[in-house]
């Protein structure tokens, strides 16, 4: 017991006096502090996919004698800020260098970019930030596809920064897309024109498909097969249009329609027959005759029926098949007898559908059909017939456009553009030296944000002239124009830019602002969201 006692208290004692006799056997130092300078002070905006983001730390350390020139590892993060509504933030790594450089691929929104500099001596990191927007500039502009070696190709001429800025190739990750035929915006739901659901159609020989609508991402996914409950095996889209509570999806040998009241098409047999003759199918042109407003309700839709050489038109009440025209005949023949050249419609004096005919043999006159197409009820109202015999070349034309407020009818052949009223008034051409004109066009804008917006109203009187010079692939260019308030004065050319395949069709971009769609639109929005969500109301609004 005293043994045991005794090895316990030396135990103890050895233990106290190890404590007493430390006087401290750790050595401290000042840590190496650093200070990340040389940042962005100010916020960066950014274009995606086109603009690249550089920054260039300057480190200043409080210990560091400079013998290791690697002793700093480098990462840079962009951290997204929290929207309403999210409850956790998104980083992604953009660079692992000591200088930043980054082609911006981030998503469209406002982000912390932390530059993080890990001391590997001391295994600290250090972080300094600088703030990053990023917005995309194929939000709004026009959208030009071309040919290029018989493959579309398409570029944007950008209008939302504060210069013109041409994005190129949109497609380079598509699939080779042979014949490129049309792009058409569609305003989906019955609620179309008030700038809900826009998508836009490349309409092609080989495929049709919706793009992305903020990357314009190429995905098979969305083909046209999709949106059909059978897909014909000799199917070849040639426009993909829609109006107030309607679809309509157009190839030469079939037409399918669809109403879209709170739902989407998916679309089933074809329509382009006429009623009790169910299974004879006739061939049908490309466009569509409509009244092309954003008040347009429950009117007339004209197809020209090119087996019978004659207008029809979609039956009353539904998209079910075909009917003949059964607006009063007073200057010319529904029945015309002559070959489809070219359809198109206008918004002038409250809705207009233009279209050119040819007789189909020898000397192929060319012939001027006008056509009232109010907002609501019967459209086809015969308003002016004109032979087109002594119009400077019109028989060898193959570009057309209508003036979107006026009665002027354009068409090109060469590198001259004409034009004439509905009086048979005739301007002086233009001309584009050593140039080949292969397209002209009146950009309609559908969303109703566009329709009462000053900038768009403008940009919709503006004549659009594509044209390609000799040699090369990508001689292809796109011009506007401000034209005359009265016919025979001189245009202007307002934009001109190169660069293209050869055009073969424009159309723009709308840019959809929910917040700021105006008083009508804000009362469009409401109607609509009360129709879609109360049956009775709904129910009204179809009947």
């Amino acid at each position: 017991m005293k043994n045991i006692l005794f090895l316990i208290t030396l135990f103890i004692t050895v233990v106290l006096s190890a404590c007493f006799d430390d006087k401290g056997n750790y050595d401290y130092h000042e840590i190496n502090e650093l200070q990340i300078t040389g940042l962005p002070e100010e916020l960066q905006v950014k274009y995606r996919n086109v603009d690249t983001l550089r920054a260039t730390p300057v480190i200043e350390a409080t210990a560091d004698d400079g013998s290791m020139p690697d002793r700093y590892s480098f990462k840079w993060e962009a951290v997204s800020e929290l929207k309403a509504g999210e409850t956790q933030t998104t980083s992604y790594l953009i660079g692992e260098e000591e200088n930043l450089s980054y082609f911006v691929e981030l998503p469209d929104g406002e982000y912390n970019v932390n530059c993080l500099v890990k001391d590997t001596i001391t295994r600290v990191t250090w972080k300094g930030t600088f703030k990053l927007r990023v917005t995309t500039q194929l939000n709004e502009g026009w959208l030009v596809l071309s040919d290029v070696n018989g493959n579309a190709r398409l570029d944007l001429i950008s209008m939302s920064a504060k210069e013109d800025m041409v994005v190129r190739d949109i497609l380079q990750d598509a699939p080779e897309l042979k014949g490129p035929k049309k792009i058409n915006s569609v305003y989906q739901m019955y609620y179309n024109q008030w700038g809900t659901d826009l998508r836009f159609y490349i309409v092609t020989e080989t495929a049709t498909a919706a793009l992305d609508v903020a990357t314009y991402q190429w995905d098979e996914a969305n083909e046209i097969r999709y949106e059909m409950l059978e897909y014909p095996a000799d199917f070849s889209a040639t426009n993909r249009t829609a109006g107030m509570g309607w679809e309509l999806l157009v190839s030469d040998k079939y037409v399918f329609g669809g109403t879209t009241f709170g739902q989407e098409v998916l679309f089933g047999v074809p329509i382009n027959y006429l009623t009790g003759d169910n299974g004879n199918y006739f061939n049908v042109a490309s466009a569509v005759g409509v009244n092309t407003s954003s008040t347009a309700m429950y009117n007339d839709i004209i197809l020209y029926d090119t087996s019978n050489k004659r207008f029809v038109k979609l039956a009353t009440g539904g998209m079910r098949n075909c009917e003949l025209m059964s607006v009063k005949e007073s200057l010319f023949s529904w029945e015309t007898g002559k070959d489809f050249v070219w359809m198109e419609n206008s918004l002038y004096d409250g809705g207009t559908t233009y279209a050119i005919l040819q007789d189909t043999e020898a000397p192929y006159t060319r012939y001027l059909y006008v056509m009232g197409m109010p907002s609501f009820g019967a459209g086809g109202a015969q308003k002016k017939f004109i032979e087109l015999d002594g119009y400077p070349e019109i028989e060898n034309a193959t570009c057309f456009a209508v003036h979107p407020n006026n009665p002027w009818v354009f068409y090109a052949v060469g590198n001259t553009v004409y034009y004439f009223d509905l009086e048979g008034h005739k301007a002086e051409p233009i001309h584009l030296d050593s140039e080949t004109i292969t397209m002209l066009k009146f950009n309609l804008f559908r969303g109703i944000n566009s329709a009462y917006d000053p900038v768009c109203n403008a940009l919709q009187r503006k004549l659009i002239v594509g044209s390609v010079k000799s040699g090369g692939e990508l001689n292809g260019v796109v011009r506007t124009y401000d034209l005359p308030t009265v016919i025979g004065d001189d245009f202007v050319e307002s934009t001109m830019h190169s660069g293209f395949g050869t055009p073969v069709d424009v159309t723009y971009r709308e840019k959809y602002d929910e917040e700021n769609i105006g008083l009508c639109g804000v009362y469009a929005c409401m109607l609509r969201d009360l129709c879609a969500t109360y049956r009775p109301i709904q129910d009204w609004w179809k009947n």
